[in-house]
């Protein structure tokens, strides 16, 4: 007589249902993507959280003369937060902006994407700065004159040689100002005014839709690009702790 066929025990099933949602939500917050939670399962969001190290990204500077570059003290890493930010890592850039502009920023592809698609962008970022609020300052204030933006481009953001300055080779607008693919999502003036003590805080930038769509180019390949447009004539340090880009299918 043959055996009956085996069946799955109520208790496997709750075990195998357990470990397929951990797997989700590890894959969630790994740098990875995910389906919209609300069924759309050709919307794809990437969350890249940097405590879990650099995941791809590397830094870049533009709108200095390069022959000069010493005097910026351009600096970038990955590295631990500082105190009283409870312990962890995340992305940090540096410089001083002598050239009354300065842009400072981490890019990443973004593969596995549809050639020839048409996306709708939405970024979103976490950072933490011990800039406060209120302060006057060289060019411009420290906080409210240093934006951060956020956007994804089909050409991987590059600076290029443009007379005897690097400049962006895509459209990041002009410090308070975006661009079709990049937005501004806010200034580093944390939550303290200018007559307290310095103090290293998160902040957090709402999502953000970017004015224009973009179309993926045949490698399937588009570059996330997140930075700091500085209009402060001193020094500006960032850490950046997490970022978030859904593309939504047009």
């Amino acid at each position: 007589m043959s055996e009956p066929p085996a069946t799955m025990s109520s208790t496997t099933r709750i075990t195998l249902s357990i470990s397929i949602s951990l797997v989700l939500l590890i894959a969630a917050f790994n740098g990875g993507c995910s389906s919209d939670p609300n069924g759309a399962s050709d919307v794809i969001e990437f969350t890249f959280d940097f405590n879990r190290g650099p995941q791809g990204f590397t830094a870049g500077f533009a709108d200095y003369p390069p022959a000069n570059e010493a005097i910026f003290e351009l600096t970038s890493d990955h590295r631990q937060l500082p105190p009283p930010l409870e312990s962890g890592s995340a992305l940090y850039i540096s410089g001083v902006n002598r050239s009354d502009d300065l842009f400072m920023f981490f890019k990443r592809p973004i593969e596995g994407l549809s050639p020839g698609q048409r996306y709708g962008i939405a970024v979103s970022l976490e950072v933490a700065t011990d800039t406060p609020a209120g302060c006057v300052g060289v060019g411009g204030a420290p906080g409210e004159s240093v934006w951060v933006k956020a956007g994804v481009t089909a050409t991987e953001p590059l600076p290029v040689l443009s007379g005897t300055y690097l400049r962006m080779n895509i459209d990041i607008g002009r410090q308070s100002s975006g661009s079709d693919q990049v937005v501004v999502l806010g200034n580093v003036a944390n939550s303290r005014n200018c007559e307290q003590s310095r103090r290293w805080e998160r902040k957090a930038y709402p999502r953000q839709q970017t004015p224009a769509p973009i179309s993926i180019p045949s490698d399937g390949r588009a570059w996330l690009c997140i930075g700091v447009d500085s209009g402060f004539e001193s020094r500006t340090e960032i850490y950046f702790t997490r970022a978030s880009v859904i593309f939504t299918p047009m």
